[in-house]
């Protein structure tokens, strides 16, 4: 067995896989290492469904790197169009698993004179993203299954719309095993070592050597790298999928949304996609948890579906019960800001992570930067505004 690689990847979730697909196809030797087998629902990344949108409230380096990625999602698509039906069934996989992205439109909503509407809206101009200000009533004579507060009114993206999450890490594999990479699979990572020449990565079943090591162990990171124990923080989300009619809810009909209530208090949702209902979320809050504990289930707590049914009576009065309930993680970092570049104290030990529950949007674009930066050293897009000196 060729235990030497140029980079070692830990954790092929949503940063690490895509980074693992565009090294190898670099002409690297990378290996990825996870603890389970990806896709899977132990990381942040499992649920189905992302929301892929442009116009962003946090600076003009989340836009830069959003329109990147909705290039490379788009190139991934067809990608995996091309494969065709014999390539779906000879590799174990249905055409359904393989999709990517779906244009449904984002809708944005909050106060009027809210920062949260007004910084999407320059970011849209300033970036020539296409998107409508809309009233309350424009808001509800085309999607009559919201209910608009008269103070609020929406901004609408209509080129974006839902990825599909656990597609795209399936995918990203295959393309990366195809390209030459390894996989670890249900492989423990126990310690990472540093060295001046090669870093050393032991596991529950063997040790392995690597130019450069790049860490995406998502909320579970902090174990891996005492480091970020002040700057990575798990916290358990809970997600429900409610029944509700498809003449107003389905994706042909509805868009995916952002709700900003006041302050940080935030839901996001997505229309009917698969006969399951409509998947609604709180951003903000969260419980925190301990890396590695097993997460709570959905209902252990009266909030999990309190508060989204508290939403939905507000926003979406005709969604009906909750039919399902479920948990993920967010890996929080200090003001939602990504984390990504080499540690500051041990040179050929990466990092990419902080996603916040915000991140897997820009993972295809992320992927291709740290595939460029670890074989060359600089980047297309400029990931240098995520750097550790900003938080610590």
């Amino acid at each position: 067995m060729n235990n030497g690689y140029d980079i070692i990847i830990v954790g092929a979730g949503s940063f690490g896989m895509s980074a693992g697909y565009f090294t190898a196809k670099s002409g690297l030797r990378v290996l990825l290492i996870d603890a389970h087998n990806p896709p899977h629902e132990q990381g942040s990344h499992h649920g189905g469904t992302r929301i892929y949108r442009s116009a962003y409230t946090m600076g003009p380096a989340y836009a830069q790197l959003a329109l990147r990625a909705g290039e490379l999602w788009s190139e991934l698509a067809e990608e995996a169009r091309e494969w065709g039906s014999s390539h779906y069934c000879g590799s174990g996989m249905a055409k359904a698993d393989a999709e990517i992205f779906r244009k449904t439109g984002v809708v944005s909503i909050g106060d009027t004179n809210s920062r949260f509407l007004q910084s999407k809206q320059d970011s849209c101009m300033e970036f020539g993203i296409p998107y409508e200000r809309l009233k309350p009533k424009e808001l509800m004579d085309r999607w009559p299954g919201f209910c608009i507060p008269e103070h609020t009114e929406g901004l609408y993206e209509p080129q974006a719309g839902v990825l599909f999450s656990e597609n795209i890490i399936r995918v990203y594999r295959i393309l990366a095993e195809r390209c030459g990479a390894d996989f670890r699979t249900n492989e423990r990572v126990e310690s990472i070592v540093s060295g001046s020449a090669q870093q050393m990565v032991r596991t529950s079943a063997g040790t392995y050597y690597a130019d450069r090591v790049l860490v995406c162990g998502g909320a579970f990171s902090a174990a891996l790298l005492p480091e970020l124990k002040h700057l990575v923080r798990p916290v358990r989300k809970a997600i429900g999928w409610f029944e509700a009619p498809a003449c107003l809810y389905g994706s042909g009909v509805f868009p995916a949304f952002i709700v900003n209530k006041g302050g940080t208090e935030e839901y996001y949702g997505f229309p009917d996609l698969d006969g399951r209902g409509v998947k609604v979320g709180r951003h903000d809050g969260g419980e925190t948890v301990l890396p590695g504990a097993e997460l709570p289930p959905f209902g252990t707590h009266p909030e999990d579906e309190e508060d989204l049914q508290s939403f939905i009576n507000l926003y979406l009065p005709k969604v009906g019960s909750l039919s399902k309930g479920g948990t993920c993680l967010y890996e929080n970092a200090p003001g939602e800001h990504f984390l990504i570049g080499e540690l500051p104290e041990r040179p050929g030990i990466w990092f990419a992570g902080g996603g916040s529950g915000h991140g897997f949007k820009f993972s295809s674009s992320i992927g291709e930067a740290l595939s460029q930066l670890l074989a060359v050293g600089r980047s297309h897009c400029d990931l240098s505004s995520f750097a550790f000196q900003r938080s610590l």
